[in-house]
């Protein structure tokens, strides 16, 4: 099948964040290589017809209970389940590529519903679930082992993805999409966010515990007595823990909570000297593509090391305190990392083209024929 007839619904429930800005990144950088794409998400982000039902995240629900949880969770299932089997009917793609969770707590048997369709591939942007624990692993790998194939993001998740999902393909596709805005001038950005001149680290997007604010709040003071006038700016929608509560509480730290838009967050990864990425898991982070798109150099933890590296992002520091200490204050006194260089934004699209391409091969030489589908 020629590229440019392909036609690929790309489905997406996040509203916000970076996985919604991927999608929207990668939708555009698969239009410029020829591919019909099609957007199943929220309002107000959702091509005409193919809007699915909205689910609460991220700090709307880290503080409920569980069984609170779970009955909201299963309130949505319906919903969510005939609105992506609406999408798919309407859009009438050869493919349908996922970027989130759909349909929890049965995702699985949705991508099953759609495979009787059309092929689907999953991007797991996060295969060691960031919530942690045996449970959320298992969930995930239920709807590896449904998909047709499963993109990643790094090499280091792959051996996890695999003996969970045996005989699913795992695709490693680096991420090269420009994530960022625009380039801006530190001055600029300080001035228009209103800040001075002090030496500043930053914590940006959603501020979870896995991003590693414990060993922020070990580090910190000794950065804080070293360098004077040093400043840690905590920017974004908070999740309450014990953690944040003590590192807010420490000399220098800035906690500016709340939702951004788009040109917010490139002025405020522009602002600083240094972003600080000390992930507890991770493989892939679209904050640090932000400080590509600016110019930011970052530090960041191991988990990170990959992408890091491949990009010239900044510097890999383990997840020691004393050692991330250390490399802030260096990092803040004149010594930081070098500039990283900007994305060009092509590779991940055609990677990802070249995986549906094998999938729908593999598809066809097994016999199962597109199903069409009738509009309503």
């Amino acid at each position: 099948m020629a590229h440019a007839a392909l036609r690929v619904l790309l489905v997406d429930v996040s509203d916000r964040g970076g996985i919604a800005h991927y999608t929207d990144c990668l939708s555009s950088a698969l239009t410029s290589e020829g591919v019909t794409v099609s957007l199943a998400a929220l309002k107000p982000r959702a091509d005409r017809g193919l809007a699915l039902a909205p689910r609460r995240w991220g700090p709307d629900v880290s503080g409920m209970a569980r069984q609170r949880l779970r009955v909201r969770r299963l309130a949505e299932v319906a919903p969510s389940a005939l609105l992506l089997g609406r999408a798919v009917i309407r859009a009438h793609p050869d493919l349908v590529h996922v970027q989130t969770d759909v349909v929890p707590p049965v995702d699985h048997l949705a991508i099953g519903a759609v495979k009787r369709r059309a092929p689907v591939v999953i991007t797991a942007h996060d295969p060691e679930p960031l919530e942690g624990g045996e449970h959320a692993l298992e969930r995930q790998a239920r709807r590896w082992r449904a998909a047709d194939a499963v993109i990643i993001h790094g090499e280091g998740p792959r051996q996890l993805v695999e003996s969970r999902a045996p005989g699913v393909p795992v695709h490693v596709v680096p991420v090269d999409l420009p994530l960022g805005g625009g380039a801006v001038a530190r001055a600029d950005a300080r001035r228009s966010l209103g800040l001075d001149d002090a030496p500043t680290a930053l914590l940006l997007g959603l501020l979870r515990p896995y991003k590693g604010i414990d060993l922020l709040a070990e580090a910190w003071p000794s950065v804080a007595d070293r360098v004077p006038g040093a400043r840690l700016l905590l920017v974004g929608e908070p999740y309450a823990c014990a953690e944040l509560d003590r590192l807010v509480r420490l000399p220098g730290v800035d906690l500016r909570p709340g939702f951004m838009a788009e040109d917010d967050v490139n002025r405020w990864a522009a602002a600083a000297d240094l972003l600080v990425l000390p992930y507890h898991r991770g493989s892939h982070s679209g904050i640090l593509h932000r400080a590509l798109a600016v110019g930011t150099p970052v530090l960041a933890s191991p988990s990170l090391a990959d992408e890091v590296l491949r990009t010239g992002a900044g510097r890999v520091v383990p997840l020691d305190p004393a050692a991330w200490a250390d490399a802030l204050v260096l990092a803040l006194t004149g010594s930081p990392p070098p500039s990283p260089p900007r994305p060009t934004g092509r590779d991940t699209a055609r990677a990802t083209l070249a995986i549906y391409r094998q999938v729908l091969r593999r598809r066809a030489e097994s016999g199962l024929a597109h199903r069409p589908a009738v509009a309503s």
